[in-house]
């Protein structure tokens, strides 16, 4: 969720995942570091300087606001470990390119890419997680939302080959050409009436 200033009202923009159907049985492993970073599915993550928040009575998967994450671990440990680092790295994603739905999932793809937590198996994951939800005023469609993430994520592995490609040809030895050595030919020259081959 992100909040915004509408007409004088705030309004609370927020990942509204299909909370009826969640993936069962998989480990419960969303927890606080000391240092206020949070470890999901292994891996500590941290949104810049906002502050992570776990309550477990939100409503929803997670929501941001300034300055702040706040996340539902009961609700969260229902999903596979990939939903989960995608709902995270979509509310920081707010935090980068503000209230757009479509652009924080897009930001959270390329995060997953680039860290390697995302493929495109876990892509479809996460639109499950979506389920077939209709546009309402403050999210698009489950399925647009899907059609996006595609986009995001072939544009993402495009941009992690050209920069895997390009660091490959900086590293590798560079061929060096020399030139053959020049043939000289001159004068023959005859010893003892024997010319040489």
């Amino acid at each position: 969720m992100f909040w915004r200033r509408v007409g004088g009202l705030t309004a609370v923009l927020g990942l509204c995942a299909a909370l009826d159907s969640p993936t069962a049985g998989f480990a419960q492993d969303l927890s606080r570091l000391k240092d206020g970073s949070l470890v999901i599915a292994g891996r500590a993550v941290r949104c810049g300087s906002a502050r992570n928040v776990l309550d477990p009575n939100l409503p929803n998967l997670g929501l941001a606001a300034p300055g702040v994450l706040v996340l539902n671990p009961r609700l969260l440990n229902r999903w596979s470990p990939t939903v989960r680092l995608f709902v995270y790295h979509h509310e920081c994603g707010h935090h980068h390119v503000g209230a757009s739905e479509l652009a924080a999932d897009c930001w959270a793809v390329k995060q997953g890419v680039q860290q390697g937590w995302l493929d495109r198996g876990s892509l479809q994951q996460i639109c499950r997680s979506f389920g077939n939800g209709p546009e309402t005023p403050t999210h698009p469609s489950g399925a647009r939302r899907c059609a996006s993430l595609e986009r995001c994520f072939a544009g993402a592995m495009a941009a992690v080959t050209k920069a895997r490609a390009a660091a490959f040809a900086k590293a590798a030895p560079a061929a060096t050409y020399q030139p053959a050595p020049k043939l000289i030919s001159g004068p023959t020259l005859k010893r003892n009436g024997v010319q040489p081959n």
